[in-house]
């Protein structure tokens, strides 16, 4: 079989594998088992931690958002385990892991020779927004954003983390802060990249943001997270236009 089809065939494989994690509606079962309600039939009108948090109480919105992020968190893991590490093809895995790259950047004897493992989270976007098993009305992707970011990388995960408190503290409007931190994540993904890719930053060091030697930073971490960060936005649409008109809520529990 032709080399690009191989690729183009795990691609969709691990889309079709984060879309299944990501349709997994945690707050709706929360909801449905425990309140006899779906969190869809108030607030917002959608199944995320932040309206689970409002109708239900904030230890159980807390507890939606960390199973949201462990939906992206687990494909992610599992995904990138099993490529880089389990051999596959001519006794090799099918994806070099960093520290293969390392020790010998001729990667030709591989299969897939690209990080495909981030394509996981494309898969996990859509499922968390559009669920399979929730009729396809799902959240605005914040929880998989974040559970990204903090699984790929403390860079791209904690320090968004606290701008995000900073921003809701400030300007007490969740919607705005989870905007605003998925693009502070898009940027410094594409600064790091950048930096690595002009050589400013040895590939050798490319996993330091990161807490293992495991993942490959670079063009395609840096779409996947911007087509994340786009997707968030999207899903923001009506809360954009209520802060335009200064009516968006805002919360009252943070001084």
């Amino acid at each position: 079989m032709d080399i690009i089809l191989y690729n183009i065939l795990v691609a969709i494989l691990l889309i079709i594998i984060g879309y299944v994690f990501g349709s997994i509606p945690n707050g709706i079962w929360i909801g449905k088992l425990f309140f006899h309600k779906d969190p869809r039939d108030f607030g917002s009108g959608n199944s995320g931690g932040t309206n689970v948090g409002r109708i239900f109480g904030k230890k159980i919105g807390v507890l939606c958002i960390v199973l949201d992020c462990l939906k992206v968190i687990a494909p992610f893991i599992i995904s990138w385990a099993i490529l880089t590490n389990v051999p596959m093809y001519n006794g090799l895995p099918l994806i070099p892991s960093v520290s293969a790259k390392i020790n010998n950047p001729d990667t030709s004897a591989y299969l897939v020779q690209w990080p495909a493992y981030y394509i996981v989270m494309v898969g996990c976007t859509f499922g968390h927004c559009w669920p399979i098993f929730a009729g396809f009305k799902g959240g605005k992707n914040v929880s998989s954003f974040i559970g990204f970011g903090f699984v790929s990388s403390w860079l791209f995960g904690v320090i968004p983390a606290c701008l995000f408190l900073v921003i809701l503290k400030w300007k007490k409007m969740v919607s705005l802060a989870s905007i605003s931190i998925s693009w502070i994540a898009t940027a410094l993904t594409w600064i790091w990249t950048i930096l690595m890719l002009t050589g400013v930053i040895p590939f050798a060091y490319s996993w330091i943001p990161g807490y293992y030697t495991m993942m490959e930073f670079g063009y395609v971490h840096s779409i996947v997270v911007t087509f994340a960060a786009s997707i968030l936005t999207f899903r923001h649409r009506a809360n954009i236009k209520r802060i335009k008109e200064g009516t968006e809520r805002k919360i009252t529990w943070m001084k």
